[in-house]
């Protein structure tokens, strides 16, 4: 099938309508591209923008927070904790607190086992067993001066048991002992 040849105003129509079509193929290979790099550079620069913001937000806070970080300086937290160095003498110094508690609220310390220590990031975890006979009393005096002493201890693992009868009938104003084994666990700072 052979093609007829076009008349000249068909020729030229397709002349110019092949004209169109490559400008506007020139016109997509430079404007697509150009458009693509901008949207691109624009989400660039939106996102930095916001980094930037968010950055000044934080910068903004560096007074407050300077300023708390120096009245927590103030405060010497380092107290609270028990004894940096080798873990025998946190230990020694928790067996010797626990030792004063027990004695000076009415207890009786039975015996105190060695210490575990675990290192867990800056700080060293020092827990003591502890066994100790006490009355209901007495054992309410020594947990809450556990709790209330500096460095800070912490009591767990708590079994009481009772040393009387189930039939048992104390005279008034005397309370029976207790058999109490406990875990007393501290911190102390490494590397401080």
């Amino acid at each position: 099938m052979a093609l007829e040849p076009m008349n000249p105003t068909q020729s030229r129509r397709l002349a110019l309508l092949l004209l169109a079509l490559a400008v506007a193929a020139v016109i997509a290979l430079i404007a697509v591209p150009t458009w693509l790099a901008h949207r691109h550079y624009d989400n660039a620069i939106a996102e930095f923008g916001d980094r930037l913001a968010r950055y000044q937000r934080i910068a903004s806070t560096r007074p407050l927070v300077a300023r708390q970080l120096e009245a927590m300086r103030a405060k010497d937290v380092r107290r609270l904790f028990l004894r940096s160095g080798a873990a025998a003498f946190s230990a020694a110094e928790a067996q010797e607190a626990l030792r004063g508690i027990i004695e000076q609220n009415g207890g009786k310390l039975i015996t105190v086992q060695a210490p575990i220590s675990r290192d867990d990031g800056r700080y060293r975890q020092i827990t003591v067993s502890v066994q100790l006979t006490a009355n209901a009393i007495a054992l309410r005096r020594i947990l809450n001066a556990v709790e209330t002493h500096t460095p800070f201890l912490f009591v767990d693992n708590l079994m009481v048991r009772t040393q009387v009868q189930s039939n048992f009938r104390p005279a008034p104003g005397a309370e029976p002992e207790m058999f109490v084994t406990l875990d007393i666990t501290g911190f102390a700072q490494i590397g401080t």
